[in-house]
């Protein structure tokens, strides 16, 4: 995902899961950072609970404060950075370095970006994935909060949203730069929240597309399977009625971009979702989990995503996430579909 498809949103491939020998970094990290170690062990309880997929090498990660930036990588990456401790994940150790930004980020796609309160995954130019985000105290002094969560909670869930992105790096983010460069589509930029940008003008549309999110929550929350199921199959009838009303002629692609971001916003979604839910976790229960990641509902992609996935997690074989995470990866409506009938 580029930087404008994902600011505080927030707006979440090849970045981390499984269970290698390698120890994290033992030293400490520095006071700033605090609460970072959180986030990665969120990150390895996801990956070791659910997602389950080994992983190849871990993306660049960007952090920052007010006044410095920290980031990971093999050797020094400036002359002024200064080498400290920080987390690392269960499989591998990560090196940490840290400097001075003067209020201005450059962050691993070679871009130089205002300090902010962010969170978003990218790609560098060759497309190694990365990840950049505000430490919790940028947060917290942004005066984000969370009454269902608890601001500690809420970001370890943005994280967890956002850094599940950089696993769909090599599946759904290359089929939407393969997208990007065969269509236009004006002033509105390509990014998860392109159907909303385009539509959320229209009541009529936004009406229908309420009614069909409500109708996947509703399924989401039925107390039987045969129940879940009809709930779902009435659900996709409505999502693909939808589709084809609005996403004809020149703007039949959508199609295409709104299964594609319902399937990355969601999973990212349930991603915090089932930290927050985890026993080991956030220790939430079910409704207060999804109420958290919902928060306003006024993200379409993320507020309807999370209901697909919801509703696939309890539908569909265990191993729907190996093939979500694949190169190749089908879409979540390709997979509900399957698992509804």
């Amino acid at each position: 995902m580029r930087v404008p498809a994902c600011l505080f949103m927030v707006i979440l491939l090849m970045a981390a899961c499984g269970d290698r020998a390698a120890k994290p970094v033992k030293a400490a990290a520095p006071a700033a950072m605090a609460g970072v170690s959180q986030w990665f062990d969120a990150w390895n309880l996801v990956c070791r609970d659910k997602l389950g997929v080994d992983s190849m090498a871990a993306p660049r990660i960007f952090l920052y404060d007010d006044t410095a930036w920290y980031t990971t990588g093999d050797s020094r990456p400036g002359d002024t950075a200064m080498a400290i401790g920080g987390p690392g994940f269960s499989w591998a150790a990560l090196h940490w370095w840290t400097a001075k930004h003067h209020r201005q980020l450059r962050i691993p796609d070679g871009q130089t970006i205002p300090v902010g309160l962010m969170s978003f995954a990218g790609a560098d130019s060759a497309d190694h994935p990365f990840f950049v985000m505000a430490v919790p105290g940028y947060w917290k002094q942004a005066g984000v909060e969370s009454k269902t969560l608890g601001i500690g909670n809420l970001v370890t869930a943005v994280f967890l949203h956002e850094f599940a992105h950089t696993r769909q790096q090599t599946g759904m983010g290359a089929a939407v730069t393969a997208i990007e460069k065969e269509h236009s589509f004006g002033d509105v930029p390509l990014s998860d929240d392109i159907v909303q940008d385009l539509f959320k003008g229209d009541s009529t549309y936004h009406r229908q597309w309420r009614a069909e999110a409500d109708k996947f929550y509703e399924a989401a929350f039925a107390t039987d399977t045969p129940a879940m199921k009809r709930l779902t199959r009435e659900a996709l009838t409505l999502l693909q009625r939808r589709q084809a009303t609005w996403f004809t002629g020149d703007r039949a692609i959508l199609q295409r971009l709104d299964d594609i971001f319902l399937t990355m916003e969601g999973l990212g979604q349930y991603t915090g979702f089932y930290w927050l839910q985890h026993p080991s976790g956030g220790k939430f229960d079910y409704a207060t989990s999804v109420d958290g990641m919902r928060r306003k509902r006024n993200q379409w992609s993320q507020e309807e995503g999370l209901a697909l996935f919801l509703i696939l997690d309890k539908l569909a074989s265990p191993g729907w996430t190996a093939q979500l995470l694949s190169d190749h990866p089908p879409t979540i409506i390709t997979l509900l579909t399957a698992a509804s009938q």
